[in-house]
């Protein structure tokens, strides 16, 4: 058993840094801390805790985005129906509804489209 959280850092991939940035600006209200190197864009989701895991919104010739990859799992508010339905409301593409994890033991998930094609999930102790 791993002494520590194995999750350190996620890359969701971008075709339009521009559009990806306003999509989670607007829909999650989170700000983004950007790096460029070469040929990489980045925009890193910011937290209070520098130490902690994060997500990184990447623009690299090698990363593509896509439906069909891994999903990442972003806790982005303290109950997930309110922030679905805004999703809804704003006509974002809801695959998975608010789903309860053995339920509702260890929360709940959904999953939507972002601005590029990618399925993203979302997670959240409460209802």
């Amino acid at each position: 058993m791993l002494a520590h959280a194995p999750l350190v850092w996620g890359e969701i991939p971008v075709a339009d840094m521009d559009r990806a940035t306003a999509f989670y600006q607007r829909h999650f209200d989170v700000q983004f801390k950007y790096q460029h190197n070469d040929d990489m864009q980045m925009a890193i989701i910011e937290t209070e805790d520098p130490q902690a895991a994060s997500i990184g919104l990447i623009k690299h010739p090698m990363m593509q985005p896509s439906s069909q990859g891994s999903v990442v799992y972003l806790h982005l508010s303290p109950q997930l129906t309110p922030l679905v339905d805004k999703l809804v409301q704003a006509e974002v593409k809801i695959v998975l509804p608010v789903m309860p994890i053995n339920d509702g033991e260890c929360g709940y998930v959904a999953l939507f489209v972002d601005s590029e094609g990618n399925t993203v999930g979302l997670w959240s102790a409460q209802q």
